[in-house]
Formats: structure tokens, C-alpha cells, sequence
């Protein structure tokens, strides 16, 4: 197998520039040799006096479909390691006229105009400065284009698929077409007096024509190049029992959970590829049975060489994202067969080594079947004796855990399939929430603007982390260029920080926002766009509907409710919290009378979503809670309540739902306030 620079990731190396230039010399060697040094003849097609340019054009494209089509058909080239530019319709169009404009006036293009520059042509260097200066106006007012430049994108576009044909039918067809073409440019030149050509350069002619022909005829005889198959694996026969269990998993076109990938490991699954992107001290200290190091810096020098093309590779680090990243780059370079371990070895540490009493994601239903894994586990990666051998078969998949499906933006709820056919919507803002702002400048949608969540929080009436008033809300909108009627999305890797946000608009009154359900992780896996530009931002004067609300309870407010028999108070922390045993404030335990269900409980395991509602409501009905009941959300700071809060009254429907926002740090605070320390 050959690889193209592009599959060895070299396009930006000095390799890539030699082959550039080499490449560039003999396409202006070429170039000349075929007349287009001379804007006279180029512009003659449009007079149908020299029909160079189709010709060209047509052998150009005959010879690289009939080529690259025996060259994969014999496994040199493979159809991944080629580069497919994506389709923007409005780019190409608008720059597609642009371009014949220049050519009809100039009878050059940047290529030919450079050919025609080195046989001294003077009238190519007015069009290559020109072309300069147009590029440097582009580059002045790119803010303005930018619609353009990135709208309408329709991705990698086969004719093939376009048209409903086998690609080596096409490619018959075409050479058919080229060689109907050349006839009808001889038949054209000779109309307008051109003189016929040599008999010996006729029959030359001939015999190339049926050469093509050949060519092209021989190409419906071949084997089915190995293509890459959208959304699945190039599968090998040892590699297909490591895929098999994939099937379980949600989304598994992107990532691999961490129990899934321990039984994989466990089991000695076949064609399965673990890669550690740590670095080498990181790695020594632990790492997963059987990884392999990369460190993240090396991969694109050592990805071709260790690398396998077929079966399972599946990439982690401490999180998400730097795996996430190397994952999209390596993707890009032709390994279809790459998924990311959720979560990171941080993620797989907590869900499959961590002992199930310590565990705040532990299903209390399926205590004893984690407590014999975690024995298991802990036996094959940390080498515990005592412990339970290893599994020898391949896990049963488990369960699906199903998503509810978000309303829309009027109930402040969208999934990435909205966002995708909103994005390029004007007066949509969408804001990028995640805890580090490395995130966002190493990926983002397009467009986001990064908004810290701690900015809308401070220490207000001595109680940290309370959400800012309305009017400091506002500047801190109008910083963002926020605008009271834009359509504002709010996303995140985790569910809550998009909620707190979402409280923040409430607060001010902004109508038309929503959450996106699935967060960051939803948008990579329904293959939404990515961008790490910065967007230009003006501020503006943000003029809020409103300063206060009436969804905030106050400590007093809360104290009344407590004691009314009518309000739940709805406490969503970790058991442990509730019940006293743990605690990060003045006073352990909770308030009298309230319910526990942790915030976490809601979610699709290891994700941005909320379960379906009517398993929510089901719960919800079970703690005494139902669309008529009043209830008053808390947690330890306010956080994680507001995704509860959310989840109560814009997904489930809740009528009376209020937000303590100062929670559990401000009731604890007062020692003159009862706490319990049991479950009631």
C-alpha cells in the first residue's frame, strides 16, 4: 500500500512542500507544453477557435478517474488515504463566477498565469497582482463574507451517489464523453479555419482514443475497491468479535464505555488496539493492561507504523478531549476504525475500579452484579489477589437506556439535528459553557462564544457562588454581544453548567433560549461542524425584560415552605450528602422533611442527556411529586440544582417549581436552622 501524504499526515511537513514543489513544476512544464503560457489561445475557446483548454481538462480528468480506480482496485492506494474537499454551494458558486469573469477578461488563472510569468508574459503579471491584491481584500473584509465562505456546506459530494451510478460506470461513461468531445472540439476548430492536422497526428489521435476507451472498459472489469463504509469499521475476521460488542453501545461511532472496553480486555478480545496518548511518566505510573504509549505529541509520526487499519483502536488519555482531537485527526487521515474511551482513564478508574460503596453512580438495584465486576477488574488491572479471575467470554450487552426527545426552542430544549439546520440563522447565538476555556479554543461549533460560567456568579449577602442580579447579568450578556431577541443555545460537556446558564436567561426575562440536550458529546457524534476560530464580538447595551424573578427562593422562603405540609423540598445531591455521612459545608445532613434523588439519577449514564420522560415522571411520582405539587429544588451551591429545576418544569411539566440558590451552603450556614441527619 502507498500511503498519499495526506493519510501520513505530512501535508504541512517539509516533505509535503518538496512534493508540492516538484509537482508544481511539472504541472507548469505541462501547462506550457500544451499552449497555456499564452492568454491568447487560452481565451480562444471562447471564440471556438482552439478548443485546448477542454482538451486538457478532459484528459486531466479521464487520466486521474481511470487511474486512482486500478490504483485502489490493486490495494497501492487506499480510497481513505485520498482527500475529499467538502461542498460549500455558496463559496463555490459565487467564486466559481468570479472566476470565469477574470478568465473571459484576462484569458489567465493563477496556474496558467504562472506559467505565462516564466516565459516573460507581462500581460500574466497584471493578472497576478491583481490576483494579490484580491486576496488581501478577501482577507480585509472576511468578516463580511464569512456567511458565504462557510454557508450552504454540503460536505464531500460522489457523483457517483449523485447520480445513482457505479462509480466504474461512471468513470466509462466519462471516458465516452471525453472522447465525443475531443471530435466535437477537431469538428469546431475546423469550422473556424484552424488547419486540420497531419495524417499521422490523426491517426495518433485514433489510437489514444481507443486506448482511453480500453482503459476505461477494463475498469468495469475490476474488483470492488475496498471503500470506506459510512459508520462502520473495515471489520477483518479477527477483529470481528472485539466489534460485536459494540453493539450495546449508544453512538458507538465515536466512543466505547468504559465497562465495555474492560470485558473487551478482560476477554483478550481480538483486533482490539489500545492507545495511552499520555505522556511516558503518566503512562509508567498506570495505564490499562495491554495499552500501548503514544504520546499525544508523537502520534502523527508514529500513527502509520503502529497503527492498525483494521479491527478496534481505541484511544484515551486523563478526559475527553485530547483523545477526542486525536481521534478527529487521525479520521481525517483514513482510520475509520478509531473510538474513544469515555470518560478518559479518569472515567474508567471511577466507573470500574472505584469500590461500589464509594461510587455516586452506583445503581443500588444492581449493587451485588458491580460489586462481582469491580472484584473482577480490580483482579486484571491492579493484580489485587484474592479477587475473582478474569472473564473469559464476552459480556451480555446490557440494557439501552433511552433519551427523551427535546420539544424544540420553545421549550427551551433542542438536540444537535436543530442546532445543525439553525446554525447559519441570523440572530442565533449560541454559547459555549464548558469549565475550561482550553476546550473551547481547541474546538467549538462554529460561531460559539465562550462564556465562563463562573462570570454569572459571586459572593452575594456573604453567600458564595450565587447567581448575579439582572442588571449584572445584563452587562455581562451585553460583553457578549447578546442581543434581548436573539434565539441563544447553551452547550456544555455537562448537562448542569447548560442549565445554570439557562437559569441566567430566565432571570433577565430572555425568551427565545434553549438548552441543548446531549451537550458537546451529542453535537461530536451527530457529526456536527467544529471550528477553533475566535468570533469577532461587538458588545452591545443587553436590555433585559426584567431584573428579578420569581423562580428564586430565598433561605426564608425556603424555611416557610419546609413547613407549610404542601411544598417538596427536593434535594438532589448524592446520597451520601443527604444522608450526613459525607459533607463539604458548616453542617452534615439535610434539611427536615426532604426528598433525596441525586441530579445524576436523571441522566442517560456518561452523558448530556435526560432518560425519557416517562421514566423521569414514573420517579418523580414515587418521591411524592407530581405536575400540581409545589417543590423547591437545592443542592450544595445551586449548580446541579438548576439542572433538576430545569428538568421539573420545562421537560416533565411541573407547574410551582422554585430554585434555592444558595442551598445547602446557606441553610447549613445558619446554626439556628434544624438539619437532619438520617433518611426520612
Amino acid at each position: 500500500m502507498t500511503a498519499t501524504l495526506f493519510a501520513g499526515n505530512l501535508l504541512d511537513t517539509s516533505a509535503g512542500l518538496l512534493a508540492a514543489g516538484i509537482v508544481g513544476l511539472f504541472f507548469g512544464w505541462f501547462l506550457e507544453q500544451a499552449g497555456f503560457g499564452s492568454s491568447r489561445r487560452l481565451a480562444g475557446i471562447f471564440y471556438l477557435r482552439d478548443m485546448s483548454v477542454v482538451k486538457v481538462m478532459f484528459t486531466a480528468v479521464v487520466t486521474a478517474m481511470v487511474g486512482l480506480q486500478y490504483l485502489t482496485a490493486w490495494g497501492l492506494v487506499a480510497p481513505t488515504d485520498l482527500y475529499v474537499l467538502d461542498t460549500y454551494w455558496g463559496a463555490q458558486a459565487v467564486g466559481g463566477v468570479l472566476f470565469g469573469i477574470g478568465f473571459v477578461m484576462g484569458g489567465w488563472c493563477p496556474g496558467t498565469a504562472l506559467a505565462g510569468l516564466a516565459a516573460r508574459k507581462w500581460d500574466a503579471l497584471v493578472f497576478l497582482v491583481g490576483a494579490l491584491l484580491g486576496s488581501m481584500l478577501f482577507n480585509e473584509t472576511f468578516g463580511i463574507v464569512l456567511p458565504l465562505y462557510e454557508g450552504w456546506r454540503a460536505g464531500p459530494i460522489s457523483l457517483s451517489d449523485s447520480l445513482g451510478l457505479p462509480l466504474p460506470v461512471l468513470i466509462a461513461a466519462v471516458a465516452v464523453l471525453a472522447v465525443a468531445m475531443f471530435n466535437l472540439c477537431a469538428w469546431l476548430e475546423r469550422r473556424a479555419g484552424v488547419p486540420a492536422e497531419a495524417p499521422a497526428a490523426r491517426r495518433r489521435n485514433v489510437w489514444m482514443g481507443v486506448l482511453l476507451l480500453a482503459a476505461a472498459g477494463g475498469v468495469l472489469a475490476l474488483p470492488p475497491a475496498p471503500a470506506a463504509r459510512d459508520g462502520q469499521l473495515p471489520v477483518s475476521a479477527s477483529g470481528a468479535e472485539a466489534l460485536s460488542v459494540l453493539t450495546s453501545v449508544a453512538a458507538a461511532d465515536d466512543h466505547i464505555d468504559a465497562p465495555v472496553l474492560a470485558d473487551m480486555l478482560m476477554a483478550g478480545a481480538a483486533g482490539l488496539t489500545v492507545v495511552d496518548l499520555r505522556a511516558a511518566k503518566e503512562y509508567d505510573r498506570f495505564h490499562l493492561r495491554g495499552a500501548i504509549n503514544i504520546p499525544l505529541e508523537r502520534l502523527a509520526t508514529e500513527a502509520r507504523a503502529r497503527l492498525p487499519r483494521t479491527g478496534l483502536v481505541v484511544l484515551y488519555s486523563n478526559g475527553t478531549t485530547h483523545a477526542a482531537q486525536a481521534a478527529q485527526a487521525l479520521q481525517a487521515a483514513g482510520w475509520d476504525n478509531v473510538r474513544v474511551l469515555t470518560d478518559g482513564i479518569l472515567g474508567f478508574w471511577r466507573e470500574c475500579l472505584t469500590p461500589p460503596s464509594l461510587s455516586v453512580t452506583a445503581d443500588p438495584a444492581t449493587a451485588a452484579a458491580h460489586s462481582a465486576a469491580f472484584a473482577a477488574r480490580r483482579a486484571f488491572f491492579l493484580g489485587e489477589a484474592g479477587a475473582a479471575a478474569p472473564r473469559t467470554e464476552m459480556p451480555a450487552a446490557p440494557a439501552a437506556v433511552t433519551a427523551l426527545e427535546p420539544a424544540g426552542p420553545d421549550a427551551h430544549l433542542v438536540d444537535a439535528a436543530w442546532l445543525r439546520a439553525h446554525l447559519d440563522d441570523r440572530g442565533l447565538t449560541v454559547l459555549d459553557v464548558r469549565a475550561k476555556s482550553t476546550e473551547y479554543t481547541s474546538s467549538h461549533v462554529p460561531g460559539a462564544i465562550y462564556l465562563n460560567i463562573e462570570n454569572i456568579r459571586a459572593t452575594l449577602a456573604g453567600i458564595p457562588n450565587t447567581v448575579l442580579p439582572g442588571e449584572a447579568l445584563a452587562r455581562e450578556f451585553g460583553w457578549l454581544g447578546l442581543a434581548a431577541d436573539d434565539t441563544v443555545v447553551v452547550y456544555s460537556d455537562e448537562l448542569r453548567d447548560a442549565t445554570l446558564a439557562a437559569v441566567a436567561l430566565e432571570r433577565v426575562g430572555h425568551r427565545r433560549y434553549a438548552v441543548l440536550h446531549g451537550g458537546w458529546a451529542g453535537w461530536l457524534a451527530a457529526k456536527g461542524a467544529t471550528d477553533n476560530r475566535l468570533p469577532k464580538v461587538a458588545a452591545s447595551t443587553y436590555a433585559p425584560r426584567r431584573t428579578s424573578d420569581d423562580f428564586t427562593a430565598t433561605l426564608d422562603d425556603v424555611v416557610k415552605a419546609s413547613k407549610d405540609g404542601q411544598t417538596v423540598i427536593l434535594d438532589v445531591r448524592p446520597p451520601a450528602y443527604y444522608r450526613g455521612e459525607k459533607s463539604d459545608e458548616a453542617r452534615v445532613g439535610h434539611i427536615p422533611g426532604a426528598v433525596n434523588r441525586e441530579f445524576m439519577l436523571d441522566l442517560v449514564p456518561k452523558s448530556a442527556s435526560w432518560r425519557d420522560a416517562e421514566t423521569l415522571r414514573a420517579a418523580y411520582r414515587e418521591l411524592g411529586i407530581a405536575p400540581e405539587t409545589p417543590v423547591i429544588v437545592h443542592c450544595r451551591t445551586g449548580h446541579q440544582a438548576s439542572q433538576s429545576y430545569f428538568l421539573l418544569k420545562y421537560v416533565l411539566g411541573v407547574k410551582s417549581v422554585r430554585w434555592f440558590d444558595g442551598s445547602w451552603l446557606a441553610w447549613s450556614a445558619d446554626a439556628s436552622l434544624p438539619v437532619a441527619v438520617a433518611a426520612e
